[in-house]
């Protein structure tokens, strides 16, 4: 059943991946934080992406995520183009930098999952993974 203890399982794994892709994000000089490089990844997964796409997806005030787009235009990772769909707005794009932090930043997302999941049964991560999104999934729809 899950309890408390469960929780803060899962409160430990996320608190370690963070730490962990900070530590790697440190090591690497990259510097950008583990928050960048979610919005990095938003970006260069999709064909067309606004600052306030960014903030319904991760469910944060435009203010926040404005502040954190500035910076990565200011870096030169990230640039606005005009939307031809919509004047009123700007998508968000990777520049020639940004896709080669986005590939730096593949390699270190794979290095850690191997790490990670180290002497974990495939089977067993493929129940993990159904099991932590149908939870995200029911916790979204509260």
């Amino acid at each position: 059943m899950f309890n408390a203890i469960s929780i803060e399982a899962t409160f430990y794994l996320a608190h370690a991946i963070k730490q962990q892709l900070g530590s790697q994000l440190e090591a690497h000089q990259l510097g950008i934080a583990p928050m960048h490089v979610r919005v990095l990844k938003i970006i260069h997964k999709r064909k067309s992406c606004t600052a306030i796409d960014i903030a319904n997806l991760f469910k944060r005030d435009k203010a926040q995520i404005t502040r954190l787009l500035k910076g990565l235009i200011d870096q030169g990772l990230v640039k606005k183009e005009s939307n031809p769909e919509d004047k009123r707005s700007q998508l968000l794009v990777l520049t020639p930098q940004g896709k080669a932090l986005q590939e730096d930043l593949l390699s270190i997302s794979e290095q850690m999952q191997k790490q990670m999941t180290q002497d974990i049964d495939e089977k067993d991560l493929d129940v993990f993974i159904k099991v932590a999104q149908t939870m995200t999934k029911n916790l979204a729809n509260t």
